[in-house]
This record gives structure tokens, C-alpha cells and sequence, in this order.
């Protein structure tokens, strides 16, 4: 009978074989966040309803140990959809991070390790109906028992090494009270840009008490009624505070084809469903 530890170190395996499946084929569509050799699925944690913990996988895809310490860090997002930190509270903008917990707070990662983050929700008895978000913060430090191996087997030298060092953030989100958000498509248009390309613009606007989250596909439709995918996005969000976010989408032109006549058709779904949250139309 295979024992406890042989049944996790399989686990780790297929999730590891996954992530890497999905980093291969798309980093548009992948369920994962990634940067430098450190894969986080998923990519996003919601908890609404009697949903309360929730299991993130770390794994490295490098070939040397690394380190990440976790920490919560809080982001406004702009009507393009940047998000800039913030130190302190502002209106309208509820923090999850006093209201979830998570272990462990620092990960040590062997090359092609994987490791289970627990995140948990606490304390929300007394919480008005609404959203409350943070993002957890993934961030990379130099591997200490590496580093003082190096330094056993040179003499002791004086210098300066500059070497960057990132960090990763995903959406913790979490909703109390029933959702009362609706999205809308407005303000399309058509940019065609040198070199023959070209870019739709449109606004998806947000009203309500919650985020609004999911995925774009842009048809065109010739006159004569043939249907091409031209375009797809998928994890796009508008974060409370904010009512509406501009985006320009490159479009993929059909050969032989022109966008002079017939019309765009943009649909956005429901994140990983095809549940329709709103739909507009571009006639040309």
C-alpha cells in the first residue's frame, strides 16, 4: 500500500506536470501566475458563501533552490487596469488581509519542488455585505544556506553584485452578501495602426457592489455573415472602487480579409464559463 508521503509526492508530481503544461501553451490562457522560475496555480482565490479555505501550489521550475517570502500588499487599479500600491486606506477600497490568514509565510523550493499554501478566512461575523480584497505578494530572496556554501569555498573579497529581484501578486478576494454587479461594453472603436494593424477599443464599465471578472472573445462578421475569432482575453477585472476600465485589444485579421465592412462582436464571460455577462456590437 503506498503510504502518505509517497501519495503527496505523487500529487506534487501531476500538479507540477499541469503547470507546466498550461506555461507551454499559453501564458494568456493559463490558470497560473508566473514569473522568474515560480509557477502559482491558481491564479486568483475567491471566498464567498461557506467557501473559507482555500490551497495555493507553489512550484519552482528552475534549476536552483529558491526562496519566497509571502506577504499581503494592497493595489488600486487605474481605468487602464494598472494597479498601483497603496500604504494606506482609501474610500470605497475594503482589505481582505486582516481577515485571512495563510501558511507557511516563507517557502523554501528545491529545483522542480512544489510546496501547498493554505489560505484561510477568520473573523468575518461581524463584516458588512461587500467586497473586501488584497493580493498575496510572492516574493524572491536569495537562498541563504546556498549563498554561505559559496562563501566556504572563496576567500573573503570585498564587492558589490547587483541582481534583481522580483515579485509575483495574485487577487485575494473576498465577497459577503449577495452580488449585485453588472458589466456593460461601450464605446467601441476600430484604431487601425502602422503596418497594417489593427486594435479595437472599447470601455467595460461596472456598476454594483462587487469586482466584475472574466474573459473576451471578439468576433468579426463579414457582410456576407462568416464568423472569425479575431481576438481573445481572458482574466480581465474591473476592482472596486472603480466603475469602468479602457482596453485595446490587437485583432488578428483573417488573410484576405479587411475590416472596412461587416461588424466586431465582443462577448465577456464569466471567468472559465460561458455564462454571458455582457455583449456589444461594432458596425463598420
Amino acid at each position: 500500500m503506498i503510504n502518505k508521503d509517497r501519495k503527496d509526492s505523487l500529487y506534487y508530481i501531476q500538479v507540477f506536470k499541469y503547470l507546466l503544461f498550461f506555461v507551454f501553451i499559453s501564458t494568456v490562457i493559463s490558470p497560473t501566475a508566473a514569473q522568474g522560475n515560480l509557477l502559482i496555480y491558481p491564479k486568483r482565490l475567491v471566498f464567498e458563501g461557506r467557501n473559507n479555505i482555500e490551497k495555493l501550489i507553489l512550484s519552482n521550475t528552475g534549476k536552483d533552490s529558491a526562496v519566497y517570502n509571502i506577504s499581503f500588499i494592497e493595489y488600486r487599479m487605474n481605468e487602464t487596469g494598472d494597479l498601483k500600491i497603496i500604504s494606506k486606506a482609501e474610500a470605497g477600497l475594503n482589505s481582505a488581509s486582516s481577515h485571512v490568514r495563510f501558511f507557511p509565510r516563507k517557502v523554501i523550493l528545491g529545483p522542480y519542488e512544489s510546496q501547498k499554501i493554505k489560505v484561510q478566512v477568520r473573523n468575518t461575523q461581524s463584516l458588512e455585505d461587500g467586497e473586501y480584497r488584497s493580493h498575496l505578494y510572492f516574493r524572491a530572496e536569495e537562498d541563504e544556506g546556498a549563498l554561505r556554501k559559496k562563501s566556504l569555498t572563496k576567500k573573503t573579497t570585498m564587492s558589490v553584485k547587483l541582481k534583481a529581484v522580483f515579485g509575483v501578486s495574485i487577487p485575494c478576494i473576498l465577497r459577503k452578501g449577495i452580488n449585485t454587479t453588472k458589466v456593460s461594453i461601450s464605446d467601441l472603436e476600430l484604431i487601425q495602426l502602422p503596418k497594417l494593424e489593427n486594435v479595437l477599443q472599447f470601455n467595460l464599465k461596472r456598476t454594483g457592489n462587487m469586482s466584475a471578472y472574466g474573459d473576451f472573445i471578439i468576433k468579426y462578421i463579414t457582410p456576407n455573415n462568416k464568423v472569425y475569432e479575431v481576438a481573445k482575453m481572458q482574466g480581465v477585472g474591473v476592482y472596486t472602487p472603480g466603475n469602468f476600465r479602457t482596453l485595446k485589444v490587437k485583432l488578428q485579421k483573417p488573410d484576405k480579409l479587411s475590416f472596412n465592412k461587416g461588424a466586431f462582436k465582443i462577448i465577456f464571460t464569466a471567468n472559465e464559463s460561458k455564462k454571458i455577462l455582457a455583449e456589444a456590437r461594432l458596425m463598420l
